[in-house]
C-alpha cells in the first residue's frame, strides 16, 4: 500500500498578486518511489519470440501458471464458443444456424473467420461503442430537476459507433474527442466527437456561477483523465493529490488546456449558443470516402460540440481549497510532471477561433511515447473479454490502484496495438484467437482452485453475466422482433405510470415512440439522467452522472421479479411463441426444440423435453378456465404533463382487450403550470362496442389485486370529449365500500354502501337494471347491497364499460342478459387460446434461465 502523503498546511493569511488568499499547501516534492511506479515506465517490449510458434497471449499466461504447478483448461466446446464471440463482439446471440454451421465445420480457419466475420458487423460498433459511452458519462440529458435534453447529443453516439465499424485508429480517436475542431484535417465527425467535452451533468440555474463554471471543467479533467490516461487527475482539485504525483499546480496545468471551452447552455442550436457547432459542408469523409448524411442537411447541420471563444482563453489560476473565488497563482497548460517535462506546443489555430491548446494535449496523450494510453485502453478490451482487466482498476493506474497481473503481457499488448496503428479489431482478434480466450470456465479442478481461487493467473474462462443493454436485445433477438435500425436521436422506451409518477412534472421531455422504434437496440434508448428504464436500471445499468469503469453485477431479487413481471418481457415472450408457431409450426416437440436452439444455441436434453412437455400440459389446463378473461390495467400516473397528456393515445392510459373496445382518457382536471391532474373516480375507462345495453342484467366475477384502488363497471354509457355518461358501479377496495354513480356534466352519488372486496380472489357481481331501478349484489348472495331508483334517471340504451385505477381489474365472463328475452351475451376476451399462452409461458421461464443470461 503506498504512502499518504499528509498535507502541511502554512498559517493565516497572505496576498498573492494583490488578490487576498487562503492557507497554502506545503511545497510540493516528487519522490525516486513516485518516479518508479510501473504504471510510469516506458512501455517494456519483449523482443524474444515463444517457443513453438505459440501465440504470446498464451506464452506469458502458461508461464505465470506453472509457475504454481497449473494449466489452462481444456478449450470450450465450439458451441460455446461461438456464444462466446457472438456477445463479446455483437451483443446478440448466434442464429441457430451459424451455430449448426461451426459445430459442423472442420475448416482449421472456421474459428478465425468467425471472428473476421463478426468484427465486420455493424452491431459490433454498437455494441462496443456502449462500452465507451459508458466512460464518456453519455446521457442526452442535462440533469439536476428540470433534467432537459441536451440538443443533439445523439450525434456523440452514432459518432462512437461509426468509429468502432470503421476501426478508426485509436490515436485518431482520442484526438478527435479533445480537439476535432482544431485539427487541420478535421472533418464534420470529428467535430461532432468533441462533444465529448459536453456530455456531463449541466446545472442551468446554478446558486455560484464560477463555481459551475469550474464544476464543468473539472468534468471534463477529471473524465479525460480516467477515459484516455486511467489517473484520477481531478482529485488534486482541492489539494495535491493524496497518493498519487500530482500536485495541485498540475491539476489547473491540465484544466488550462479546457479553460476556452464554452459550456452547453438551454436553448436551440445557433451562432451565437454555446456548446453547439455547424457541420458544414454536408458531407463527411469516412475511411477515405465521402459519404452522403441526409441528418446534416437543412436546419439540422448543428451537433452539440465544443466552441471556443476566441484564440486567448482566460488566464488560469490555482484555486486554494478549490474555491474559484480565492484565486492562487496563474499557471500555463502543462502536461502532468510526472508523465513528462516536455512542453506543449501550442500553435492557435488559424482565424482566431480556437486557442490550440486542446490539439497539443490530445496530441500528447495520443503519442505512443506515452505510458499509459495504450495501456490503458488494452487493459480495457482485456476487461470485458474476461469479466476483469489484467489491471484490476482499469481507470486508476496509480498508485491507489491494483499492480497488474501480468504486466508483461500488458506491456506486449500495448506496443502490439500501437504497431497495429492502434486498430481495436486487430487486437480483438490477437486477444480472442488465443488458447487462454477460448478455454473453457469449468470450474471443478481443486487444485487450481485451492491455488488460484480468483483466477488471477487466468486458468479457466470466466462465467459472465452479460450487461442490461445486451440481456435486453438479445429478448428481442430471440423473439423475433429487433428492429436493426440506426442512428439517429433514439427511441423512448414505454414508461408505466409507476416510473412517470417518480418525476416532479410527469412525462416531461420524454417522448412516446412507436413499437417498431421501441423494438430496436437498447444503445439508441433515449438516456434521461433522472429517468431509467426499469428493466435495465435493474440489471446495473451505466451511471449517467459520472464515468463508469466497470458495470456492477448485482444479484437480487428484483431481477427475477422484473423477468416474470415487466410488461416487455411477456409481449417479447408471447413475440417469440408466435415465432415459433411460424417457424416450428403446431406440434409441440417442434417447438420445444426450435425455442432451446433460438434461446440457448442448442438442443434440449430428453430430460428438458419431457420436462417441458410436462409445463405446456399443464399449463394449457390451467389456462383453459380463463379464456374469457378481460383485463384492465391503467397505465399512467395521477398528474402528466401538459404535452406529454396530449400526444399519449387514449389506449396508453388504460390496456386492455385490443378487440371492439374503445379507450377514452376520463376526466383530467385544467392544466395548471404545465400539470393535468385526474380525478381517480372518473378516470381512463373502456367502452365495449360489440353490443348496445339499457335493461337487463349484467354478470361477471370480478378480480382485484392489491394495487388497486378503484374499479367500475359502467353500463348505459357513452363517452363525450374522453369523459363517460352513463351509470357506473364503483369498488372502492381500499375503503370497502361500494357506489352507484351517475355521470353527467358532473358526476353524482347516487347511493353508497358498505360492501366485502377481496384482495386477490374472484367475486361474483351482478347488476339489475329495469328503468329507473337499479340493484346490485355481490358474491351471489340474494340480498342487493345497492337497490335504489334514480329520480333523474338516464334511459338512452348505451355501452357497457370497465374503468381502472392503481391496479388491473379482471373480469371473467361478462355477461349481458337483455330484458327483452334477447339472447345472452358474452362479451369475447381477446385472450390467446390457452395452448398459446402455455407456450407463452415456457418462453418467458426460457428467458429467465441463467443459461440465456450468462456466457461461459
Amino acid at each position: 500500500m503506498p504512502a499518504l502523503r499528509f498535507v502541511v498546511l502554512t498559517a493565516g493569511w497572505f496576498t498573492l498578486a494583490g488578490r487576498v488568499g487562503v492557507a497554502s499547501e506545503k511545497e510540493f516534492r516528487m519522490t525516486a518511489e513516485d518516479r518508479a511506479h510501473w504504471a510510469f515506465q516506458p512501455l517494456q517490449r519483449s523482443t524474444e519470440d515463444p517457443p513453438g510458434g505459440a501465440n504470446r497471449i498464451d506464452h506469458f499466461v502458461s508461464a505465470k501458471l506453472a509457475e504454481k504447478g497449473l494449466t489452462m483448461n481444456p478449450p470450450a466446446s465450439r458451441r460455446e464458443l461461438i456464444r462466446r464471440a457472438s456477445f463479446d463482439l455483437t451483443g446478440l446471440p448466434p442464429s441457430p444456424e451459424a451455430v449448426a454451421a461451426f459445430e459442423r465445420s472442420d475448416d482449421p480457419d472456421s474459428y478465425g473467420n468467425l471472428i473476421d466475420h463478426l468484427l465486420s458487423l455493424p452491431q459490433y460498433g454498437e455494441r462496443w461503442g456502449r462500452h465507451w459511452l459508458d466512460l464518456a458519462r453519455f446521457a442526452q440529458s442535462q440533469g439536476y430537476e428540470r433534467d432537459a435534453e441536451k440538443p443533439l447529443a445523439w450525434r456523440y453516439r452514432d459518432y462512437v459507433i461509426n468509429a468502432f465499424n470503421a476501426d478508426k485508429p485509436y490515436d485518431r480517436f482520442v484526438i478527435e474527442q479533445l480537439a476535432g475542431d482544431e485539427l487541420p484535417d478535421g472533418t464534420a465527425d470529428s467535430v461532432v466527437a468533441t462533444a465529448f467535452q459536453q456530455l456531463g451533468v449541466w446545472d442551468d440555474d446554478p446558486a455560484n456561477k464560477a463555481m459551475a463554471q469550474f464544476d464543468g471543467l473539472d468534468d471534463i479533467v477529471s473524465t479525460a483523465g480516467g477515459a484516455f490516461l486511467g489517473l484520477s487527475i481531478g482529485c488534486a482539485r482541492c489539494h495535491d493529490h493524496k497518493l498519487d504525483p500530482i500536485p495541485q499546480r498540475d491539476y489547473y496545468a491540465m484544466l488550462a488546456f479546457f479553460r476556452g471551452v464554452r459550456h452547453f447552455e438551454n436553448g436551440p442550436p445557433s451562432e451565437n449558443a454555446a456548446g453547439f457547432a455547424r457541420l458544414a459542408p454536408p458531407r463527411h469523409v469516412w475511411n477515405n470516402h465521402c459519404i452522403e448524411d441526409p441528418s446534416l442537411q437543412g436546419p439540422a447541420e448543428w451537433t452539440l460540440a465544443v466552441r471556443e471563444a476566441g484564440a486567448k482563453p482566460p488566464a488560469t489560476h490555482v484555486h486554494l481549497r478549490g474555491n474559484p473565488a480565492a484565486e492562487g497563482p496563474e499557471v500555463e497548460p502543462a502536461f502532468p510532471l510526472i508523465l513528462t517535462t516536455e512542453k506543449p506546443a501550442i500553435s492557435p489555430v488559424p482565424g482566431g477561433a480556437s486557442s490550440g491548446r486542446r490539439l497539443a494535449l490530445a496530441r500528447w496523450i495520443a503519442s505512443p511515447a506515452n505510458p499509459l494510453t495504450a495501456r490503458v485502453m488494452v487493459n480495457r478490451v482485456w476487461q470485458h473479454h474476461f469479466g476483469k482487466g489484467i489491471v484490476r482498476t482499469s481507470s486508476n493506474f496509480g498508485r491507489a490502484g491494483a499492480a497488474p497481473t501480468h504486466p508483461e503481457l500488458l506491456d506486449m499488448l500495448a506496443a502490439a496495438f500501437i504497431d497495429s496503428g492502434w486498430s481495436l479489431k486487430k487486437l480483438h482478434r490477437l486477444i480472442m484467437v488465443s488458447q487462454v480466450y477460448r478455454q473453457s470456465s469449468f470450474t471443478g479442478r481443486p487444485d487450481a482452485m485451492s491455488a488460484d481461487p480468483g483466477n488471477e493467473l487466468l486458468w479457466h474462462q470466466e462465467l459472465r453475466r452479460v450487461e442490461a443493454e445486451a440481456l435486453r436485445d438479445a429478448v428481442l433477438s430471440v423473439s423475433g422482433t429487433l428492429n436493426p435500425a440506426m442512428g439517429g436521436r433514439g427511441f423512448f422506451p414505454h414508461l408505466s405510470g409507476e416510473v412517470l409518477a417518480g418525476q416532479s412534472r410527469p412525462g416531461l421531455y420524454w417522448d412516446i415512440s412507436s413499437e417498431s422504434e421501441q423494438a430496436r437496440r437498447s444503445i439508441y434508448a433515449f438516456v434521461r439522467r433522472t429517468m431509467a428504464v426499469p428493466l435495465l436500471q435493474c440489471f446495473d445499468y451505466s451511471n449517467t452522472a459520472s464515468p463508469i469503469t466497470e458495470r456492477t453485477t448485482t444479484t437480487v431479487a428484483p431481477q427475477a421479479l422484473m423477468l416474470l413481471n415487466d410488461a416487455f418481457m411477456h409481449q417479447q415472450a408471447a413475440a417469440f411463441a408466435e415465432r415459433l408457431t411460424r417457424e416450428a409450426g403446431k406440434e409441440t416437440s417442434g417447438q420445444i426444440r426450435r425455442a432451446w436452439q433460438l434461446a440457448l444455441s442448442r438442443d434440449p436434453s430428453p430430460q428438458e423435453s419431457a420436462w417441458a412437455e410436462q409445463l405446456l400440459e399443464r399449463q394449457t389446463k390451467a389456462f383453459t378456465g380463463l379464456t374469457s378473461r378481460l383485463t384492465f390495467r391503467p397505465d399512467v400516473s395521477e398528474a402528466l404533463s401538459g404535452g406529454y397528456f396530449a400526444n399519449l393515445q387514449p389506449s396508453r392510459f388504460l390496456t386492455g382487450p385490443a378487440v371492439d373496445w374503445s379507450y377514452h382518457r376520463g376526466f383530467w382536471a385544467a392544466e395548471y403550470e404545465g400539470i393535468r391532474v385526474v380525478e381517480r373516480e372518473r378516470g381512463p375507462f373502456a367502452l365495449w362496442e360489440g353490443g348496445r345495453f339499457k335493461d337487463g342484467m349484467i354478470d361477471t366475477a370480478v378480480t382485484l389485486p392489491g394495487a388497486a384502488e378503484l374499479a367500475g363497471l359502467l353500463f348505459r354509457a357513452s363517452a363525450e370529449g374522453g369523459v363517460s355518461r352513463g351509470y357506473e358501479v364503483l369498488l372502492d377496495p381500499r375503503r370497502q365500500k361500494i357506489a352507484l354513480r351517475r355521470h353527467g356534466e358532473k358526476a353524482v352519488t347516487l347511493v353508497e354502501a358498505e360492501a366485502s372486496i377481496p384482495s386477490g380472489e374472484r367475486f361474483a357481481l351482478h347488476i339489475e337494471c329495469s328503468g329507473a331501478r337499479m340493484r346490485v349484489t355481490l358474491h351471489g348472495r340474494p340480498d342487493p347491497v345497492i337497490d335504489i331508483t334514480d329520480p333523474d334517471p338516464v334511459n338512452d340504451e348505451g355501452r357497457i364499460g370497465v374503468r381502472s385505477w392503481g391496479g388491473a381489474v379482471r373480469l371473467d365472463a361478462l355477461t349481458i342478459h337483455p330484458s327483452e328475452n334477447g339472447p345472452q351475451i358474452t362479451v369475447p376476451s381477446d385472450t390467446p387460446p390457452p395452448e398459446r399462452r402455455a407456450l407463452e409461458s415456457l418462453c418467458l421461464l426460457l428467458f429467465n434461465l441463467n443459461e440465456f443470461v450468462y456466457i461461459d
